[in-house]
């Protein structure tokens, strides 16, 4: 009988309003502040480098940035020293091309930001 009583006090319209209310606060702060993932069209998910716009990443952090990248794509044994790394030049803008045995891709020098990510190494 008590055990009955303490359940209905606790299980009243009230309490089930707040706690649904704390659930749906919370749900909602979830959904706001998620980090945003970009994808490219093929769907492959692409690493953030967590540089600036306005800041230049350098060929070490791009290096790093790079193996993770590889990896999530599913090449596993990549080292940072094993990658080949090439400073080019597209529409007046600086870019680090990084190939790996098996993926290629390219790094905006000017905000990090990873514009193309390929399959096969491309041949100057």
């Amino acid at each position: 009988m008590k055990l009955n009583k303490q359940l209905k006090k606790i299980l009243n319209p009230y309490s089930l309003a707040i706690v649904g209310s704390i659930i749906l606060i919370i749900v909602s702060l979830f959904i706001i502040f998620k980090p945003e993932t970009k994808k490219t069209p093929a769907g492959i998910e692409i690493v953030d480098t967590g540089i600036k716009e306005e800041e230049e990443i350098t060929e070490q952090e791009a290096r790093k940035v790079a193996k993770k990248q590889f990896q999530k794509l599913g090449e596993s044994s990549v080292k940072e020293e094993e990658l080949q790394v090439k400073k080019i030049r597209r529409s007046e803008e600086e870019y680090y091309y990084i190939s790996s045995a098996k993926n290629t891709l390219e790094i905006k020098i000017k905000g990090g930001e990873i514009t193309r990510i390929n399959s096969a190494t491309v041949e100057e």
